[in-house]
């Protein structure tokens, strides 16, 4: 059973959220993005926070958020699931990299709504240095919210996906559809995979 998380939701939504992650900036796009996802979503982010204590790679750094584009990549769908890779692809002039899993969440006017996505075991997590044009991505599992049962996901209507890139304090939002839908409580409707190279998060 399917439903559109982006683009009209009997929907999965997609969702995770920042594993515990405060946003301190956060900059909302429109973005066309699907919960059964079948669009290619696309967020630049304006918010610049770059944390001081930011990670290290030999002479590249960790890419901040202003540095990235989002993107929401081809989906796959199974039974009661949807698959997209969330694509970070290096907009700046120089090389940065990325290791660990995204932040991944849904919400309505700016407010997180339902459980965080929890993080997938594999692929294990690595460091990914994007040169300049490149890219690095994660795959992200999103179920159904009609598998559960109303008492255990108490569905809400959603306004977008937020997404913080690993290890950043700042966020992206894709807008989603008018009429999307998601958990409202901690059921683990979404769970996301570390950054790999390349855009299909896998």
């Amino acid at each position: 059973m399917r439903a559109t998380v982006a683009v009209a939701l009997p929907l999965l939504l997609l969702t995770a959220a920042c594993s515990g992650t405060p946003a301190t900036s956060t900059a909302t796009v429109t973005a066309t993005a699907t919960t059964t996802v079948t669009a290619t979503s696309t967020a630049t982010v304006t918010s610049t926070p770059t944390p001081s204590a930011s990670a290290t790679t030999g002479s590249a750094s960790r890419c901040p958020a202003s540095q990235l584009t989002v993107t929401l990549g081809a989906t796959d769908g199974t039974a009661g699931s949807v698959y997209q890779p969330i694509v970070f692809t290096n907009k700046g002039s120089g090389a940065c990299t990325l290791a660990g899993h995204p932040g991944v969440s849904f919400v309505a006017s700016g407010a997180q709504v339902g459980a965080a996505a929890t993080h997938a075991a594999k692929p294990t997590t690595t460091t990914v240095t994007l040169k300049a044009g490149g890219t690095a991505s994660a795959l992200l599992r999103t179920v159904d919210y009609g598998v559960y049962s109303p008492a255990t996901c108490a569905a809400k209507t959603v306004t977008g996906l937020r997404i913080y890139p690993p290890g950043s304090t700042a966020s992206v939002v894709l807008a989603l559809p008018s009429g999307s839908k998601a958990c409202s409580t901690k059921a683990a409707q979404l769970s996301v995979g570390a950054v790999v190279k390349g855009s299909t998060g896998s």
